[in-house]
């Protein structure tokens, strides 16, 4: 029983028993996208695009207000270059990528789609 148990760790721990190397474990970036600027669409034109490109969108909504010129990208996990390379891939200016840690959210990235988000989804 012990034995099996040292081999389901394993298992989960990305070792891989055929060569005794480990397994490179990629999870999905699990991304919020919220409505900024109050468009019509605009969340869902920007889901639909980071959708194409395998980003794993679980929720999109309004935000608080629709007030935001420039679209934000919020890192809720403490990795940075996560977001980073999510507002690369939207062309958002990594000055408006910001840190809200936050380890209750079940998610990684927040994006604000602001009334810039024309020019995201080009």
């Amino acid at each position: 029983m012990s034995f099996s148990l040292i081999l389901k760790l394993q298992n989960l721990n990305g070792y891989n028993k055929s060569d005794n190397s480990k397994k490179v474990l990629s999870t999905p970036v699990q991304v919020e996208v919220l409505n900024g600027c109050g468009i019509a669409g605009a969340a869902d034109n920007v889901t639909n695009f980071l959708r194409d490109r395998k980003f794993d969108v679980v929720q999109m909504g309004n935000y608080r207000t629709f007030d935001i010129d420039e679209s934000i990208v919020i890192d809720r996990k403490g990795n940075m270059k996560t977001a980073e390379n999510i507002a690369d891939s939207l062309g958002i200016n990594r000055l408006n990528v910001i840190q809200q840690v936050n380890k209750n959210y079940l998610l990684d990235v927040s994006i604000i789609v602001g009334k810039d988000y024309k020019k995201l989804i080009r």
